[in-house]
């Protein structure tokens, strides 16, 4: 089974058990009513300020102690939640062991695999051997036995998030540096209160003394009340590729177009829009699209001939300029479940891109590298996980290498972040070979 991309990041449902029921005030049981929708409409910010609001609810209903703790998970706020969650277990013992499974989850977030898989394990244990919850707890000792082998492998770099001027408690993601290597960052956010009816919109920041400055609308011509969703921008900058439609997932990537704006000569105030040269498909579900591969084309896409979920597809640029027809990556890239986010450096055959397989994931989705075999017919290698700290137990995205070969970006909703998921640049202590040949 498949955690599909069509989630914009990873959320479990909250595994309740049967309860002794408890006799509350009329008000506590009015806050845990409230609480209850709260978390079910996944404002978890909500439901902590509700609970936390009445003590004695906390203290005396092991229900309303849970969706505390998960709520406060949820939030980031993974002290707070170990806590809550160690106090429970202690004042329930093992009566209550959906609670390890959370736990599991905050030593998982925190990249402690081994107490991760000690409580991953004493949950399983309660678990009959079928059914949604058995395959998520078994997928997550997965994940956390390939953290253990790779935590001790992953290479020497930092990982910064870009901070709270550009992050928020809202959802930003599809980084994609400059190709003029200007510096600036060009993305997708969620910001509200921004005099447009819609969410999603297009902006730019760059790295200033102190961080990254404020962000800026790309250009008022391109966010409009509809939502815009940055796609791609051309090797020479003179194309920017973004699909506007009904909103920031890609669950409403069936209801909208694939776009191509183009800048007349004298400024960024008069704009040509334009169908992409290649038309991807809404009903197959053509996703994350990488127009600027020096080989080719390549998306993702649920095309029926695939191997399971969102499959990564190539055209080929033929000699003339043209792209051959459109073929699967086969077997050593894409499996049963979700390979999304494509991303080709400039060499034209290092393949970095983002699969929710356990057999390379540490948590969600994380980011891989293969590479075309030279003279092989397409055929690629099989998957390399980048490690930890690119990597985490969140869904780890849109990996983007910058032009000055030394620095990268990717969206995640790690825990260390602001609200959803978070931009995020990685330093590198060596040029990536792979970038250093002209585009």
């Amino acid at each position: 089974m498949c955690k599909r991309y069509l989630r914009a990041g990873m959320r479990y449902f909250l595994l309740f058990i049967v309860l002794l029921p408890v006799c509350l005030p009329a008000q506590s049981r009015g806050k845990l009513n409230r609480a209850r929708g709260t978390y079910a409409a996944g404002n978890y910010a909500e439901t902590v300020r509700t609970l936390r609001g009445d003590g004695r609810l906390v203290a005396d209903d092991p229900e309303a102690a849970l969706l505390l703790a998960v709520s406060l998970f949820h939030t980031n706020r993974l002290g707070e939640a170990k806590t809550e969650l160690e106090r429970l277990i202690i004042d329930r013992g093992d009566n209550f062991p959906v609670a390890r499974f959370y736990l599991g989850r905050v030593y998982h977030a925190q990249n402690l695999f081994p107490d991760a898989a000690e409580e991953y394990k004493r949950y399983s244990r309660t678990l009959d051997q079928e059914g949604e919850a058995w395959l998520t707890v078994t997928t997550l000792l997965r994940n956390v036995a390939n953290g253990l082998s790779i935590i001790s492998e992953s290479e020497q770099l930092l990982v910064d998030n870009l901070g709270p001027s550009v992050n928020t408690p809202e959802d930003e993601f599809a980084p994609i540096p400059s190709p003029g290597g200007t510096g600036q960052l060009y993305f997708t956010a969620t910001y509200p209160n921004r005099g447009r009816a819609a969410n999603a919109d297009i902006y730019l920041t760059a790295p200033t003394g102190e961080g990254w400055s404020a962000p800026k609308d790309l250009n008022p011509l391109q966010n409009t009340s509809a939502n815009e969703t940055l796609v791609d921008i051309s090797a020479d900058g003179r194309k920017i590729f973004y699909f506007r439609g009904g909103g920031a997932g890609a669950a409403s990537m069936r209801e909208g177009d694939y776009l191509v704006d183009t800048f007349r000569v004298g400024g960024n105030q008069s704009v040509v829009t334009i169908a992409p040269e290649v038309a991807l498909s809404q009903y197959h579900e053509d996703v994350t699209p990488y127009f600027s591969a020096p080989d080719g084309l390549y998306f993702a896409s649920n095309r029926p001939e695939g191997y399971g979920g969102l499959d990564l597809y190539r055209r080929e640029r033929l000699e003339d300029g043209s792209l051959g027809p459109v073929k699967n990556l086969g077997p050593t890239v894409n499996g049963p479940y979700d390979e999304i986010c494509p991303f080709v450096a400039r060499d034209g055959r290092t393949l970095y891109f983002s699969t929710n397989d356990p057999d390379y994931s540490v948590g969600g989705f994380d980011v891989v590298r293969s590479f075309r075999v030279i003279g092989g017919a397409g055929r690629f290698t099989l998957p390399v996980n980048l490690g930890i700290p690119t990597n985490s137990a969140g869904d780890d995205t849109h990996f983007r290498l910058a032009p000055d070969t030394f620095s990268g970006f990717l969206a995640s909703d790690r825990k260390d972040g602001y609200g959803k998921r978070d931009l995020y640049v990685i330093y590198y202590s060596s040029a990536r070979k792979e970038m250093q040949v002209n585009p």
